[in-house]
């Protein structure tokens, strides 16, 4: 950093100037340059294909089209322009809390359980102040989500642990890996080096891999939580946006034929103050533009602290009125979910396909809207640096984004995340085709 950079930092705290001069994310600014760069078949055929950042673009025609409508035939209410309630307006509250037992829970779900924030990122900042010490810990399966190290670590100040669950993709297929002995011996090895195992985070489906836990495992690892006082966020943001594998050969084995099973039923059977759950209308509907994260918890000291923490990440009041009158038209939400998953299987079915065809390893994904694959063989190194070069130069050449392994934390190198929703069906035709043509060669080499 030269003396101009250090001059223009020098008025910042300690926090401040690491937040001014460390970006979020490695792929935040190429994300910015692609999105301003389009693929378009007439326009601009060289254009890029961000398929980094997890948007479900195939659904936003439908959903815009819904709030367009619900905009010119509803009238605004009075309460819109105040303050409402900290945990969010009572009837949205109502509302969700319906929709969450119908569509995602499958169980009774008391609005008194729910608050409401800014979405998810804010969700998950509110609920790390509020059950973890500075400087506990929240352990997490790896490969995950890159922000949860700013989420969980800029204010609340938890460190973020990655669970090696695997290193080979086929040592997991499409399971869930966690397990008992993976978190005794995690345990064991925190409480050797004098840190606390405070938080258990999973998301199901899991964010990159798209692997489900089924219900006695989510039960198991939950009793194993409460037994050690340690709280179990389970995020399922992509509860809604299931792969219908049964259309996609060699997806389903014996054991894979379960329904979806949300963890608010094991919450319900276990009535536990240690047991959590988050949602958000970002990626199951599209809306990551009007800022709506759920969190779910039957600890009432829990819900208490969020009402006053929750002030500055108050949902709009805009954005929960548009909420819940989508959510008030049943049919128009029995229809969504259907189309929703039909239309990120058939996207799912043509790159997974075409990665088949390539012989690239990738994890079956029974839901979410991306794909973890396996490039390990194209790189040059076994390294960082090795992969970080693969990914700028498969973006260089094809114009195609992906998000690499190193932000998920992950030990083996030359894994990649390719969201497969953040663009039309027929763009993503063109991806696949240029990603294919692109490997092909690289492979004859």
């Amino acid at each position: 950093m030269d003396k101009d950079q250090n001059k223009i930092f020098a008025s910042l705290s300690f926090r401040g100037h690491h937040l001014a001069t460390t970006p979020s994310r490695i792929d935040h600014a190429l994300f910015m340059e692609a999105k301003q760069n389009l693929y378009d078949t007439e326009y601009n055929p060289s254009g890029s294909f961000p398929l980094n950042v997890a948007e479900n673009q195939l659904m936003v025609p439908v959903i815009k089209e819904k709030l367009m409508t619900l905009l010119k035939d509803n009238e605004m209410p009075d309460w819109i322009m105040g303050y409402t309630h900290y945990l969010g307006h009572p009837e949205v509250r109502m509302l969700i809390a319906q929709f969450m037992e119908q569509y995602l829970c499958k169980c009774k779900i008391h609005p008194d359980t729910l608050g409401l924030s800014a979405g998810a990122t804010a969700i998950v900042e509110v609920s790390a102040f509020l059950l973890a010490n500075p400087g506990d810990i929240v352990v997490i399966p790896a490969p995950a989500y890159p922000m949860y190290t700013n989420d969980f670590g800029i204010k609340a100040r938890i460190s973020r642990y990655d669970l090696q669950t695997h290193e080979n993709l086929q040592e997991i297929g499409a399971k869930a890996p966690v397990t008992i002995e993976l978190l005794e011996s995690t345990w064991a090895r925190l409480k050797t080096e004098g840190k606390c195992f405070k938080i258990l985070l999973i998301s199901s489906p899991d964010n990159p891999t798209g692997c489900r836990y089924k219900e006695n495992q989510l039960r198991v690892l939950a009793l194993w939580c409460i037994e050690h006082q340690v709280h179990m966020i389970v995020n399922e943001i992509y509860g809604l946006s299931l792969i219908d594998a049964s259309h996609i050969d060699g997806q389903l084995g014996p054991d894979d034929q379960d329904d979806y099973v949300s963890f608010a039923k094991v919450m319900k059977e276990f009535a536990s103050d240690y047991l959590h759950l988050w949602y958000a209308f970002s990626k199951d509907f599209g809306m990551s533009g009007l800022r709506c994260g759920v969190v779910h918890s039957l600890n009432k000291g829990f819900i208490s602290g969020l009402e006053n923490i929750n002030v500055p990440h108050m949902v709009s009041n805009m954005s929960q009125w548009i909420i819940k009158e989508m959510l008030s038209d049943d049919q128009f939400i029995k229809n969504y979910i259907e189309e929703n998953r039909k239309k990120i299987t058939r996207s799912y079915k043509w790159v997974v396909t075409a990665l088949k065809s390539l012989d690239v390893p990738f994890v079956p994904s029974r839901g979410g809207i991306f794909v973890w694959i396996d490039l390990s063989r194209y790189l040059d190194a076994d390294s960082d640096e090795a992969e970080i070069a693969l990914w700028m130069n498969i973006y260089k050449q094809t114009g195609i984004l992906l998000t690499p392994g190193k932000e998920f934390k992950h030990i083996k190198k030359g894994l990649f995340r390719m969201v497969y929703t953040a663009i039309s069906f027929d763009h993503l035709k063109v991806a696949v085709d240029q990603l294919s043509v692109y490997l092909g060669q690289l492979k004859s080499i």
